[in-house]
Parts: C-alpha cells; structure tokens; sequence
C-alpha cells in the first residue's frame, strides 16, 4: 500500500509538468537609433572658433555607475585655441508621447592639447517604451564665445 501512495504522489508531480503551456511571445524591441546630418565643409563663426566634424553613436551603452543608455550621441570636434568649453543642444522637434527633456548644456573639461588634435564630447539617451524620435541641432561654444558649426540629428527610439 505504502508503494502505492508513492506512486500516486510522482503521478500527481508528473501530472503538473505535463499540463498545457501558454506560449509566449516575446516582443521585438527596436534598438534606439540616430540619423544625423553631417556636415561636409563644416566652418564655425570664426577661424579659430571650434567645429563639429561629425557625428556617431554607440547603442545600449552602461556607464560605470551601471545605468544603461540606449543610445549616446559622439560630437567630433577640434577646438584649435583649445578652449571649447561648452555643448549646446536644443529640441526642434518630437513625435514624443509627452515633452522630451534633454540637458541643454554639457561642459567640455577635455585638455586644451587634446580639443587641438580632436575630441569628443558625449551625450546619453533613455528611450522608455514609446516609439518616437527627437530631432535636435547642437553647437559648441568657448570661452571666447565664438560658436562651431550646427549640426542637426534625431535619436529615433523603439522604431520611432
């Protein structure tokens, strides 16, 4: 009898791994993208101003503090007195759900020799559920006030 009881208990266990399944079906998440208008002969307010030369980006990026980005814009630029210190972006505009916030100035603290030869100064984007894109222009400023060239690019979040 006592062998009996055991059976019908492995029955019973048995009996849960075989019942019907509900199939799931993951949904597709879209990689955040950025289309950009390069510039070609890129020229800034003066000869000695700073200039953007370009414009790239890396996508799905954790940042040491373990926060991960969907996407982080890469300004090139060339300041040739080395003294760029300032990345202005501003919205221009948005299919967005709701009002896109996005910081308007980054200071630039990259070593004056460095700004000479080229740098990069970095942005950072999380695009929450939504489909959408922002489309925004940016320039870099220095400490003479002199302005680069604007370029204009659009973060397209979850096929937006």
């Amino acid at each position: 009898m006592r062998a009996s009881v055991v059976v019908l208990a492995v029955l019973a266990c048995s009996a849960t791994a075989f019942a019907a399944e509900t199939e799931v079906i993951p949904e597709k998440v879209q990689n955040a993208t950025l289309s950009v208008e390069q510039p070609d002969h890129p020229r800034a307010s003066k000869p000695d101003a700073p200039i953007i030369q370009s414009v790239s980006a890396r996508a799905d990026v954790v940042m040491p503090n373990g926060t991960r980005l969907d996407i982080v814009p890469d300004f090139h630029f060339i300041a040739p007195k080395g003294n760029a210190v300032l990345l202005h972006r501003e919205v221009i505009d948005s299919s967005a759900p709701s009002s896109v916030h996005i910081n308007p100035a980054s200071a630039i603290t990259t070593p004056a020799d460095a700004q000479k030869r080229g740098a990069v100064i970095s942005g950072g984007w999380r695009c929450g559920p939504q489909p959408y894109y922002v489309t925004a222009k940016a320039y870099i400023m220095d400490s003479d006030g002199n302005r680069s060239n604007e370029v204009q690019y659009t973060v397209h979040c979850n096929g937006g």
